[in-house]
């Protein structure tokens, strides 16, 4: 039994690690994008991401801390508090990226623009609750931005941040459960592959 969790933390700090890869790689493309255009939602949008980069990567260092070295309870509260607010702090940057314009678009871009393994350690329930409720709002302002500019820019980040709040869902509803884990992961990854294919489309082709 101690076996499969030590397995199961190693695989959750792998996936982790590679999802704030992601996380900073999209962070680095919204910004040569935002460099590129002037585009203020490109700028919230990579500093969304490199603040979900920092948790994703605090996460697995804290992870690392506690399972291999121990820690205190205090300590180990405090951590979860710091990921679930930094993911929150992210998403509501997403949240201000998808926000409606007043102005008249006048480039394809413009209006466009945990999460993993639900252990115990580092995951706070309802600071994850409140990362549900915000990502909920960022989809639905995604989806307005959609029907109001029917881009496949639009559509990228509305797939992106769709399956991210699946993700989050998927992680919260499995808790412990194995396949449940792996299909949350799943998910995460396809949001960011959208988000990375996007930005890399809208570099080329500016």
């Amino acid at each position: 039994m101690q076996e499969t969790l030590l397995q199961l933390i190693r695989l959750d700090l792998l996936l982790e690690a590679l999802a704030g890869a992601m996380a900073w790689t999209i962070s680095h493309h919204a910004n040569k994008a935002f460099r590129l255009t002037g585009q203020k939602r490109l700028s919230d949008l990579s500093s969304g991401f490199l603040v979900l980069s920092a948790a994703m990567f605090g996460r697995v260092i804290g992870t690392l801390y506690f399972a291999a070295l121990g820690g205190s309870g205090h300590l180990l509260a405090v951590v979860a508090i710091a990921y679930g607010s930094l993911k929150i702090m992210a998403y509501l940057l997403f949240l201000i990226s998808t926000r409606p314009s007043r102005e008249v678009q006048t480039s394809t871009v413009n209006g466009q623009t945990g999460l993993l393994l639900a252990l115990p350690i580092l995951i706070d329930p309802n600071l994850d609750l409140v990362a549900i409720i915000v990502l909920l709002l960022v989809v639905l302002q995604s989806l307005m931005n959609y029907l109001a500019h029917r881009s496949r820019y639009a559509l990228f980040a509305l797939a992106g941040f769709l399956l991210l709040l699946l993700s989050h869902l998927a992680s919260a509803l499995a808790q412990m459960e194995f396949r449940g884990y792996l299909v949350s992961q799943f998910l995460q990854f396809l949001g960011l592959t959208a988000f990375l294919t996007m930005l890399i489309r809208t570099g080329k082709e500016e």
